[in-house]
């Protein structure tokens, strides 16, 4: 019997990305971290000229996308790929186990070079050093929630503050992530 798709966009992204947590061979939680960090655990995310949209299907989600071209940035999916820059056009970012793949190979690919995970985020962000930094701490928020007894990036400086409201946060979308039929 083939596995049951999950019910909702935020249950296929946190599968997906806990999927490539297990093949990448990445720490625990991180993808889910990231996923959580960059589209809420929403597999049809966009965000297109810095605006975000949530929609609740495949297929609105690719009308949008379709449209988005030539309208500025537009990042898409549970990782918010660049599909401009990786995606050329296409819509494979909007399928949460293809995108989440993919950042998982580019991101053990980064670590590899690097010999750090921080540094992997750094790169796997491309902005300024001071929006990586922000990414950084977004991710790390969100690790303590996926993986509570990781201390995988507690070496890097955030606002305490900051961390707990986007701790709160991610709590709270992974728990609908979970819930059955979600």
């Amino acid at each position: 019997m083939a596995a049951q798709a999950p019910a909702s966009p935020r249950a296929a992204c946190l599968a997906a990305a806990r999927r490539a947590e297990r093949v990448h061979g990445l720490p625990e939680g991180l993808m889910v971290a990231i996923a959580l960090s960059e589209s809420g655990l929403h597999a049809y995310a966009l965000n297109i000229g810095g605006r975000a949209y949530y929609p609740e299907d495949a297929a609105t989600a690719r009308r949008m996308l379709a449209r988005a071209r030539g309208r500025g940035a537009v990042m898409a999916g549970c990782v918010q790929v660049n599909a401009r820059v990786h995606a050329r056009g296409a819509d494979w970012p909007l399928d949460a186990q293809r995108s989440a793949d993919w950042a998982g190979g580019v991101l053990r690919r980064w670590y590899l070079e690097t010999g750090s995970w921080a540094e992997a985020l750094r790169r796997w962000h491309g902005g300024t050093p001071a929006s990586a930094r922000r990414v950084i701490c977004r991710v790390r928020a969100k690790l303590e929630v996926t993986a509570p007894d990781s201390n995988l990036l507690q070496d890097q400086p955030c606002n305490s503050t900051e961390i707990a409201r986007l701790r709160r946060n991610g709590a709270a979308l992974l728990e609908v992530a979970e819930m059955p039929g979600r």
